[in-house]
Parts: structure tokens; sequence; C-alpha cells
């Protein structure tokens, strides 16, 4: 359905504190007419968010597909995730950032901005129009990036009836409608970002890392699929390989301020903050209202500790776009830690998955103080909807098989824990969560007798200290839990023992008092 999106304006006098911090942090060059973002002296080109990879506005007014399964930043629709060209315009921070009018999906040029921010970016909003001058290009020459791709009608109408069976839930339609636009263009790069969406979502994320590298080969600057990519690195640990792969289109792509934010907080996951820092500028000085590149400066500071000055640009980013979804999130990650502030933080939560349907960190973390708060049902819902969005998420699978060990559903807990670990097989807490699954439900557990269920528990809570090992703390609820389990199986093997004894001397008397008829 199309919705129509429109640019929030600002008073200048009621952001000044906030714009004024900006400041501080790019520094005085940030604001010099001649620091452009072309300028290969000023910072390297690293910034890092976890943009939505970028927003592709400019379109027909289909809803966007989203950003990969998972991903670690909202994407610009913040509903169903697909990538089909929203309205044009665009919320100056849509879920991803400043939405910069992205270039539209392969059809609309979107006004000529690409992803990579507004046209000319934050103060120099209309930089479109600003005359050249003797000193040399305006920033808003500076910033501006190329124009995209564009698809055919005939790739169009099949991309978009690829969008509408994605949207209903029609996979197999959906990739035929896809391949479809592809085989009509071979421009439809966003039709190759959306076959890779699906093929994430269904757990093959070689096939979807294949799909993404079709998109970018196509429109190198990409961003979503760019964000996709590393999306997957990141999913599965592999730093360096996150970073050489974004680095270069960073470096080769100055003016996209998506791929500056998502390499900032690539460089940020390789502890590199001072580097981070710097990409995150590059963005900024293009747009001081780039919420990606402020979302990626909020996550560095956090890295380094420094608390305050990350909720200062976190409350910011928030005054500039209250509808990114991943704001919202970090500032529940925040909140969780401060103490009594549990319902603040369970209400961002809820927030981002509002404002994001398929934001699956978002919905993980809901869960899990859902769960601690005895919400099991509900907990339950969040869990089993994050891990069809991501399948791959190790992290999903996991507190899916405690909500379903609280709700005593101990074969779905099992498989859960067990999926977890054919994921990740040194997974300490996958082997913690299936001791007390086995603690908890005893006999209930179909299969096993009461000593049996015992044994397991048993089992697994050694398991989870080995693979701690030196890591385990001295005051891991475990020990306490492994006395307890001794004493139980003590106890139940004592039982079953008397048990056993009373029948048998059941069985003898009856034998005899039969024999004596």
């Amino acid at each position: 359905m199309e919705r129509i999106r429109t640019h929030r304006t600002f008073s200048p006098l009621a952001g000044f504190r906030s714009w004024s911090l900006v400041a501080v942090l790019l520094g005085a060059v940030a604001w010099a007419p001649a620091s452009g973002c072309k300028d290969d002296e000023e910072t390297t080109a690293e910034d890092g968010e976890g943009s939505s990879g970028g927003e592709d506005t400019g379109g027909e007014g289909m809803s966007d597909l989203e950003r990969p399964p998972g991903s670690r930043e909202p994407d610009e629709d913040g509903g169903d995730g697909w990538d089909g060209d929203e309205g044009s315009g665009s919320d100056s921070g849509d879920e991803g950032g400043s939405d910069g009018g992205g270039s539209s999906d392969g059809g609309d040029s979107a006004g000529g901005d690409s992803a990579g921010g507004d046209s000319a970016g934050g103060d120099s909003a209309d930089g479109g129009e600003e005359a050249g001058n003797m000193w040399g290009e305006t920033r808003a020459e500076q910033c501006r990036a190329p124009e995209r791709r564009q698809m055919s009608s005939a790739a169009r109408r099949a991309f978009e009836d690829g969008v509408r069976e994605a949207n209903r839930g029609n996979t197999a339609r959906a990739q035929q409608a896809f391949q479809r636009a592809i085989s009509e263009d071979r421009n439809a790069f966003k039709a190759a970002y959306n076959l890779g969406v699906l093929a994430d979502r269904a757990g093959n994320t070689n096939r979807a890392m294949e799909y993404y590298r079709q998109a970018l080969r196509i429109q190198s600057d990409y961003e979503r699929a760019a964000d996709g990519m590393v999306t997957i690195f990141l999913r599965r640990g592999s730093v360096p390989d996150a970073l050489a792969f974004i680095e270069p289109l960073a470096r080769s792509h100055r003016t996209n301020l998506h791929l500056q934010a998502i390499y900032a907080e690539v460089l940020v996951h390789a502890e590199r903050y001072d580097q981070a820092w710097d990409a995150a500028r590059v963005a900024l000085r293009c747009d001081e209202r780039f919420v990606p590149a402020l979302t990626a400066i909020v996550k560095a500071a956090r890295a380094q500790g420094r608390t305050e000055l990350a909720e200062s640009v976190l409350d910011q980013a928030l005054e500039v776009d209250e509808r990114d979804a991943e704001l919202h999130f970090i500032k529940g990650m925040m909140l969780r830690d401060e103490p009594g502030r549990f319902r603040d933080a369970l209400g961002e939560f809820r927030r981002a998955v509002e404002l994001r349907g398929d934001y699956a960190e978002a919905r993980v973390q809901l869960g899990v103080m859902l769960l601690a708060g005895g919400n099991y049902t509900e907990a339950l819902q969040h869990f089993q909807t994050a891990a069809r969005l991501a399948p791959t998420l190790v992290a999903v699978h996991l507190n899916l098989g405690d909500a379903y060990r609280a709700t005593k559903q101990w074969e779905k807990a099992k498989a859960s824990f067990e999926k977890a670990l054919s994921m990740e097989s040194e997974l300490p807490q996958a082997h913690f969560n299936l001791g007390l699954m086995y603690q908890s439900a005893g006999e209930d557990f179909p299969g096993l007798d009461a000593l049996q269920a015992l044994e397991r528990a048993k089992q697994e809570f050694t398991r989870y200290r080995d693979q701690m090992g030196p890591r385990l703390p001295r005051d891991d609820p475990s020990t306490g839990y492994l006395e307890d389990l001794d004493r139980q199986i003590e106890r139940t093997r004592r039982r079953m023992e008397r048990e056993a004894r009373r029948r048998e001397m059941e069985a003898d008397r009856g034998a005899r008092e039969e024999g004596s008829e």
C-alpha cells in the first residue's frame, strides 16, 4: 500500500544545544566550506552503524523490502522489510538514518540522490541549487551521490509483483517474480537484493551472499546489499571479513553516507574506535543530522565506556528521528543495565518492534525482558517470530528454547537448544539451559524417568562448566545446581529402589497366595 513520506523540519533554536554537540563532535574543520566528502586527506571513509543498509526512497509507493533478517539496524519501512521503493522523500531519519533519498529502486532516480544522504545532506539540503563558486565545489556538490540505474518498465512490473507476493508470504512466487525482473533487465539490482533477503530468511546465508554480491555487481554502491553482507559476516563472528569487504566500498564511494556509516560500525566491532569516529565524521560533514552516523558514534562511545556522551548523542539522534527503531533498541539496551529501569527498557524494546516488526534482535531482547517478568506466552510469541526472521541467529534459538522450557514444552525446548548447538558447538549457555530443562521436567520429560532426567541435567551442567573453563565465575549458579542435583539423584535412587523392592515383595506375595490356592 502506498503511503506518503514527508521530511521533518527543525527549528534552529530548538536544536541549538544538540547541534552544538555535533559541532564539537565534528570539530571546526567540519564546517569549513572547502572540507568536502571527497577530500581524501581528511579522514578515512570509515563509518558504520548498522544502518538499514540504506534507505532507497523514491519509487512507486511499494513497501520497502527490508534489510536482511536479524540486521543490526532498522529498515526504513519499519514493517515488512521489502525493498520496494516506498514513497518518495522519506523521513529525515528513516530507520537507517536520514534516508537521504536513497536512489529509487532501479526505476526512479529519486531526484538524483543516491542513498548516500539527502542530496546535499544536512545543512545544505537544497544544495543541488547552489551555484558554483570560484573557490571550488560547494558542500552540496561534494556530497552529492550519482544517480542509480533504472529498471525497464517490464522489469519494474515483475519487481512489483515480487514485492506483493513477498508481503503476502508467497515466497516461491516472489522468487519467480524477482527472477523474471532480472531476466527482463540486468540492471534490476533491487530484485537481486530481494532474492538475497528471501534466501537469508530461509537460513541459506551462502545463497543470500551470492545474491547480495550480484546486486553489488550491478550497482556497486548499493548500501542495502552491502549491509546484508556485513550483517552475515558479523553474525558469523567474522569481523575481519566484514572489514575487508566494507572498507574498499566505503573508500570508493565516499559520497554514499550509508556505506560510511556501515563502515564505522564494523570498525567499532573491530575495536578501532578512533577510525570509527573518523568514518562517522565523513558522513556528518555532509549531513549533520544523518542518523546512521550518529548511531555509529553512540556505539563507539558505549564501547569506549563514554556513557554520558553516548546518551547525549542518542537523545540528539532521537530528536532527528523518533521513529528510528534501532535508536530505541540501543536505548533499551542502555536502560536495561540501569537499576530500576526495567519498565523503561521494556518500553523501548516494544517501541523498536512496533516501528519495525522484523527487527529480530529487538524481538529477542523484548522476549528476554518478558521472560524475566514472567510473561512467558508473549515472550514465546516474539521468539517464534524472531526465529522465522533470523533462522541463523544463535541467540534466537537459545532464547526460544528457554521460552519453551518456561511453558513446559519440553521436547520443543530440547530441539531449540540442540539447534543452537548445531550452529555453535561451543555454546556453554545451551548446556546450562538444557540442564535447567531436564531438572525442571523430571519424569515429565517424554521417554525419561525421574532419575534419568536428573542424571541428564547433571551431565549438561557439567558440560557447561567444562566449556566455560577459566571463565566460570566463583559464584556461578551451576555449583549450587550440581550440589542440589547430587542430593536429588541420591534421594530419587533410594526412592526408586524402595519402590522396586516393594513391587517385588508384592509380586512374591501374590505368587504365594496364588500357589496356596
